[in-house]
């Protein structure tokens, strides 16, 4: 959406849509450093990302629970959990979901990365919830993780290859999905 300059007040109305984005995502959304690893400058990107969120007051979900601690005690560096007030109680089918085979060897198979998440572990909060909201992913169709998992099962996930070629705006694809 980025590359495209996709404004997603326009894409996604507000009195249509409520944009919504997990706290494992924002968490990876605040590890995007100012430079890529290829020396690129990601400063612009991360401009358009904040305007995004604060144009169209995107709100962080997240599941409810307690600090998460490290092996050795110490709090862990990110939480992913909200508290009172905050987090929503975890559903039965999410449980679920997240205690498959399938997916727990796809959370399990990626160590942490140094901003606290493991591999998947973004990927895998946005893929549940693609059984009850669309979700958006430049993602690589083919690429083996929670994401193909979940559209495989019937998730709806939108990857935003499928929309360039339909030749359709992404404002009429997703509504040709609700229809």
């Amino acid at each position: 959406m980025f590359e495209h300059r996709v404004d997603l007040a326009e894409a996604f109305p507000s009195d249509e849509y409520t944009l919504a984005l997990t706290r494992e995502v924002e968490i990876e959304i605040s590890a995007i450093p100012d430079r890529g690893k290829d020396g690129a400058d990601k400063i612009e990107l991360k401009e358009y990302i904040k305007e995004s969120i604060d144009k169209q007051s995107v709100r962080t979900t997240s599941v409810f629970g307690f600090a998460t601690y490290e092996p050795d005690g110490s709090l862990s560096k990110v939480q992913v959990y909200g508290g009172f007030d905050q987090g929503t109680w975890q559903s039965d089918a999410d449980r679920s979901w997240y205690g498959s085979g399938e997916v727990r060897d796809l959370l399990h198979s990626k160590g942490k990365r140094k901003y606290g998440l493991s591999g998947n572990q973004a990927d895998a909060s946005l893929a549940v919830r693609s059984f009850e909201s669309i979700v958006l992913t430049n993602e690589i169709k083919s690429t083996n993780g929670p994401l193909r998992l979940a559209a495989e099962q019937g998730g709806q996930i939108v990857y935003l290859a499928d929309v360039e070629q339909s030749g359709l705006s992404l404002k009429d694809f997703v509504r040709s999905l609700r229809s």
